[in-house]
């Protein structure tokens, strides 16, 4: 019995309670997918990662663990043991105690620092770059553990970025439009909608391609030196610390400011139209000697309605406060923070865009306002001035934002300026300007969206450990809570705006969200890296979510034009979908949609004339493909994706049972080399009336329900570890201490005897001369001595 007293040493009890998991005997799958792979290095040393520990922590460890592994101190016959533990030993602790591999080890753990010390590594010679050791002997100021974490996540953030946009330079659209419109028919007499076998016929064309590259500037074009790579990120901020020597820390940050300012250059072309099938009347010559007049078909060309050739270039500006030259005036000085693009199109008609993107806060300490300006010079100066356009964006709520977009069309200049400078210059839109260049209206949009919710795991501070003594249910309701609103919509978003023009106005309406999923999934992949941590995208454990989005707009005569398309991820990088409109003239529209890092192929098939379009017939549209893809998805895919999971889960099994017995070979070593020194420590414990721990096991959670094999409990299948000298090892100063949401079976010493399900750690220990029991699953920390372990 135990009496829930105050503590000894003045820890903090713990108020965790043992959480056994609710799944049944089987591995969840989840629990397959975060099986650590390798050792942890905290747990190794028997050190808590949060608050993390000292140098002198560190190498009191390591020199403790010295004295039973280190192989000079062994016998002959167990030296050779004891050097495969002092390895493991030894590489934990020259990870740790070097703070800049602690931090990579950190974010990417033990493979993440052999690679980023390996070859290709930020930290390597590789790729051209020089190592960090040859940057440090060309007398580099050493960095602090804080600004290394700095520097890294930014070098991690550009490599990354690198790769993106390595994946995505070039993006490509295929629509490939058909003719099915007598799949469905309306009998006006009868009253009744007809569904007939259809047969398509290819209807038109649009092939579009865009490709990013480096805007040629001069100093590239006549010697210049080459882009860098993202692997001599390395040098760069060696430069940058060189100047920093003697320079200030804003030189060296402006530096590397200016080195990622790079213009960026697109090119884009399209071209799309009708494709048509002609004949061709030709006289054949018979055997007989007669001839006969026959029209072939020839293949299908292309009558292009849309052709369109054009570039354009991209800048986005830090601070220039601090620049010489033109940025130093107060138009230029306007840049600072904001981005800059212009575009170029030589087809269809000649025109130049420009854009400026700034945030601009009117009142300190309010949201700020996203302002994007806009003018297109698609007609000469001299016959009418330049459209302008704007658009203001601003967050009004939590993930709400509004939005108004203005833009003037073609504008004609002012009478009075006509008149006076007719004599002069012939101001005014000639016949031949209005009949190449586009004639667009003015127009005005106000929308209001809602974006739909992302949760980022936030690294743990120090001062996250005194959260620990809430009460169990007040952080058990958060817990439920927090994850209730992270499944409550599945990343909802939605729209709604408003357009008028002097011809007409209407209303549209967007909602989003993803089905068949309990995960909010975005739509869009999230980055890995920021300035504030690294997130790695979590596998993928649940089946995978459809993205249904919803379009609809009504006009004043209550006409209405809708879609709805669903897609989905069919491969990492892949989607695709379905989807079913009414588009204007062309009447109910099926598309089946296919996109990959930006390469787009959109197959549009008109089912239903505008004329046979009605409630019937729309309905027919939509309940088919729906009712085929839920077939497919429940009575074929996710039977299958269960089966392949349930195999992986048995391999998986197989695997780590095989090693079991290797792991409790090395184990027994571990005890038998440490045994010596951790008996010295308990007999002088035990002269001072400290904690002495008397027996500790490591065995499986007692389970509720009866093993299918044997009728027993799931516990009886498999070994109870006793730990008891290695626990010990962990007694420190009369106190005992294991850091929570660690796999315990790390430490040396242990190892896993069941692979795969929930364990717990039990503790039988003295102090003071008075028996103690406490036990605590993987997730769960320990802190002895306690009254709260007191047994009666």
């Amino acid at each position: 019995m135990t009496t829930p007293t105050e503590d000894y040493a003045g820890h903090t009890p713990d108020h965790h309670t043992n959480h056994v998991p609710t799944a049944d005997n089987d591995a969840d799958y989840s629990l397959v997918l975060d099986y650590p792979s390798e050792a942890d290095y905290y747990a190794l040393l028997g050190l808590s990662r949060t608050p993390p520990p000292t140098d002198a922590e560190i190498r009191s460890a390591y020199r403790t663990l010295t004295l039973s592994f280190h192989p000079d101190k062994q016998p002959a016959d167990w030296q050779e043991a004891a050097t495969g533990h002092f390895a493991r030993i030894r590489d934990a602790y020259d990870t740790l105690i070097d703070p800049k591999k602690r931090t990579v080890y950190d974010l990417l753990g033990a493979e993440g620092v052999r690679q980023e010390w390996g070859p290709g590594g930020v930290m390597a010679g590789g790729g051209g770059g020089k190592a960090e050791s040859e940057s440090q002997q060309l007398g580099v100021r050493a960095k602090s553990p804080q600004e290394f974490r700095r520097w890294f996540l930014e070098m991690m953030k550009r490599r990354e970025r690198r790769a993106v946009n390595s994946l995505v330079q070039s993006r490509g659209t295929l629509t490939l439009g058909f003719n099915a419109s007598s799949m469905i028919s309306y009998d006006p007499e009868e009253g009744e909608t007809h569904l007939h076998v259809p047969e398509p016929s290819v209807s038109d064309l649009r092939i579009g391609y865009s490709f990013r590259a480096p805007f040629p500037t001069l100093r590239k074009l006549f010697g210049g030196e080459e882009e860098r790579d993202d692997s001599e990120g390395g040098n760069l901020d060696a430069d940058a610390d060189a100047a920093g020597e003697d320079g200030s820390k804003e030189q060296k940050n402006q530096m590397l400011k200016e080195e990622e300012e790079e213009i960026q250059m697109t090119i884009n072309t399209s071209v799309g139209g009708k494709l048509q099938r002609l004949e061709q009347a030709v006289t054949l010559q018979l055997l007989d000697g007669t001839t006969e007049d026959r029209k072939l078909p020839l293949p299908p060309i292309l009558i292009a309605k849309q052709v369109a050739l054009g570039a354009g270039i991209s800048r986005v500006f830090g601070d220039v406060s601090g620049r010489k030259g033109i940025f130093q005036w107060r138009p230029f000085s306007f840049l600072s923070y904001s981005g800059v693009a212009l575009n170029a199109s030589v087809l269809p008609t000649p025109s130049i865009q420009a854009n400026v993107v700034k945030t601009v806060t009117l009142v300190p300490g309010t949201q700020p306002f996203s302002v994007n300006l806009s003018t297109t010079f698609n007609r000469s100066i001299a016959k009418s001035p330049p459209s302008i356009g704007l658009q203001i964006t601003k967050q009004i709520g939590q993930r709400k934002h509004a939005v108004i977009n203005w833009s003037s069309g073609v504008l004609t200049w002012p009478e009075v300026l006509v008149s006076l400078l007719s004599p002069f210059v012939d101001l005014g839109i000639d016949i031949e300007s209005a009949l190449l260049a586009a004639s667009e209206t003015s127009q005005l949009q106000f929308a209001i969206t809602s974006a739909s919710k992302k949760s980022r795991v936030t690294e743990d501070d120090d001062d996250d450990n005194e959260e620990d003594e809430e009460d169990e249910e007040e952080v058990e309701y958060q817990r439920v809570r927090s994850q209730e609103r992270a499944e409550d919509k599945a990343a909802e978003s939605w729209q709604v705006g408003v357009a008028a023009t002097p011809e007409q106005s209407a209303l549209s309406f967007v909602y989003a969200r993803n089905i068949f999923s309990g995960t909010t999934a975005s739509s869009l992949a999230r980055t890995e890296w920021s300035s504030e941590g690294h997130y790695p995208l979590p596998p993928a454990n649940e089946p995978r979510s459809v993205r249904i989005e919803v379009h609809s707009t009504v006009h004043p005569d209550l006409s209405l034009a809708w879609a709805i398309e669903g897609t989905r991820k069919v491969g990492q990088l892949t989607r695709m979908g379905v989807g079913v409109g009414l588009e204007g003239a062309r009447g109910i529209v099926m598309t089946v949609s296919w996109s990959r890092l930006g390469q787009r192929i959109r197959l549009p098939i008109a089912v239903c004339p505008l004329d046979a379009v009605n409630v019937d017939s729309a309905l027919l549209a939509v309940l088919c493909p729906w009712v085929t893809y839920c077939a497919w998805e429940f009575g074929f895919n996710r039977p299958r994706e269960r089966k392949q999971r349930r195999r992986v889960i048995a391999r998986r099994q197989k695997e780590l049972k095989k090693l079991i017995p290797k792991k409790r070979a090395e184990s027994q070593q571990a005890i038998v080399l440490m045994a010596d020194q951790v008996r010295r420590r308990q007999a002088r414990e035990e002269r001072q009336d400290g904690l002495v721990v008397t027996r500790a096991e490591y065995s499986v959670q007692p389970s509720k329900k009866k093993s299918k094999k044997s009728g027993g409990d799931r516990a009886d299948e498999y070994d109870v570890a006793d730990v008891t000298i290695p626990v010990a090892a962990l007694v420190d100063r009369g106190q005992l201490v294991i850091a929570p949401n660690t796999a315990k079976f790390h430490t040396i010493g242990f190892y896993d005897p069941a692979p795969l399900l929930p364990k717990t750690l039990k503790i039988w220990y003295t102090y003071q001369g008075k028996a103690h029991y406490v036990e605590a699953n993987d997730a769960e920390g320990v802190a002895c001595p306690m009254r709260l372990h007191l047994l009666d």
